[in-house]
């Protein structure tokens, strides 16, 4: 029972098959892996690899980054009873079908995004909260940058409140730049404790 218990404390997050935790929920591992297996069938079933061209860790980082940033949204969004409707959805859905030319240039381009089909409506959500939140936020902004620092402020401080805890298996989360980085920036080239 001991050993088990250090073990959690050891791990950084609550549950070990959790790849991120927040007091409002987490993100398992699981979740997390469905996602980039999705990613990479996508890119063999299309013939089609993204720009960023991300893989392994890189990869993993970058879709739990996506996940994170959604799950700090969407509770951001929650406590200023900000909500994307359905009707919402659907309708960025038919924007962003008109602005690709249909289902299959879309499934393409979300190749190239690298956003797994199956988290494209979570992907929609997002869009939707942020043009909305953003009236609520910084409803006087008259420039993107000013729009830009109070998301940045309002992500990192549901983050704080939120007591986000990223597995350290996969790195730890940024509030700079709302990014999954690895825990060791040099990438191992330091040897343990000389960081």
């Amino acid at each position: 029972m001991l050993i088990a218990g250090i073990a959690l404390m050891l791990s950084g997050c609550s549950n070990p098959s959790d790849a991120a935790s927040l007091k409002s929920g987490n993100i398992s591992i699981e979740k997390l892996q469905a996602s980039v297996s999705k990613i990479l069938e996508e890119r063999i079933t299309f013939n089609t690899t993204p720009e960023d061209g991300l893989s392994g860790e890189e990869l993993t980082r970058n879709t739990l980054g996506f996940h994170i940033f959604s799950a700090l949204l969407k509770q951001a969004a929650k406590e200023r009873n900000v909500v994307a409707l359905p009707g919402d959805i659907s309708a960025r859905r038919a924007e962003v079908l008109q602005n690709v030319g249909g289902e299959q240039e879309l499934s393409v381009a979300l190749v190239k995004a690298g956003i797994a089909s199956t988290d494209f409506e979570e992907y929609l959500a997002l869009i939707v909260l942020q043009d909305k939140i953003r009236q609520v936020i910084a409803p006087t902004a008259t420039e993107d940058a000013q729009v830009v620092e109070a998301l940045q402020k309002m992500l990192s401080d549901t983050a704080a409140s939120e007591n986000l805890d990223v597995n350290p298996r996969y790195g730890v989360w940024n509030t700079a730049n709302n990014r999954v980085e690895p825990a060791d920036p040099t990438g191992g080239a330091l040897p343990s404790g000389k960081q």
